[in-house]
């Protein structure tokens, strides 16, 4: 689902008048209607076609953390061997408790790289509760703890592996962000439209909706083994780590 103050269809066909997205869901505080929030759904049958729609399905849309699973699987790929928590830490949003953090460092040292190798913005931890705990003990914002950290240390740790420069490891035709495109096309069955920049700093690909929902359906029917499957595994056996604990 998307939640848009306007349809996609206008990136994708600039000469054409934005076309006004459905209502999907209301805020109603005391019986009274405050805000509408407006945007598109798709969902799929059984064999990937569009059962239903509402709003613009088909024009490319930034996933933004959504691809997530997507780069996890191609770090697998890339020959990196992560299982359980660890993986599904590469595919998480985590709240920034203190287990997600420690586990980046221990997955750091593992791969025998720095902290600093990192190149996601300092931040603090995702999660408010965890957030006021962690400047109540006098510490600051910080690469480990910013949500996509787990991601981007799998994708440090796939390079050095593999012998590819960690400097430049979000550039989007390094070769490991190669190989999470090709993830990303071949699950979706879709070409990527656009590339921009997500908030962690890693290349960010526009897919459609019902791409992205074709992507998700590839992922929970892969085969035993395969990489797509392996994550989907991961991430349903260790939620804790894919989020938190609240």
């Amino acid at each position: 689902m998307s939640s848009a103050p306007s349809s996609p269809s206008a990136a994708a066909d600039p000469a054409q008048p934005a076309a006004i997205p459905p209502v999907l869901a209301e805020v109603v505080r005391s019986g009274f209607v405050e805000g509408r929030h407006r945007g598109s759904l798709v969902v799929l049958d059984a064999d990937g076609g569009v059962a239903w729609s509402l709003g613009t399905v088909d024009a490319p849309v930034f996933p933004r953390s959504t691809n997530k699973p997507m780069q996890a699987a191609a770090v697998l790929r890339a020959g990196l061997d992560l299982t359980g928590e660890r993986l599904a830490l590469a595919a998480a949003s985590h709240s920034g408790e203190g287990f997600h953090r420690e586990l980046v460092h221990r997955m750091l040292a593992e791969a025998e790289l720095p902290p600093g190798a990192l190149q996601t913005p300092p931040d603090l931890p995702l999660d408010p509760v965890e957030a006021e705990a962690y400047l109540a003990s006098g510490q600051v914002r910080d690469r480990v703890t910013m949500n996509c950290s787990g991601k981007h240390t799998a994708m440090l740790a796939a390079c050095a592996r593999n012998g590819w420069p960690l400097e430049t490891y979000l550039e989007p035709e390094h070769p490991l962000q190669r190989l999470v495109r090709q993830v990303v096309e071949e699950t979706s069955g879709e070409r990527v439209t656009r590339v921009g920049v997500d908030g962690c700093g890693a290349p960010l690909l526009a897919i459609s909706l019902t791409g992205l929902a074709r992507a998700f359906r590839s992922f929970v029917r892969a085969e035993p083994g395969t990489p797509e499957r392996r994550v989907a595994d991961a991430m349903r056996a260790h939620p804790e780590y894919v989020a938190g604990t609240r």
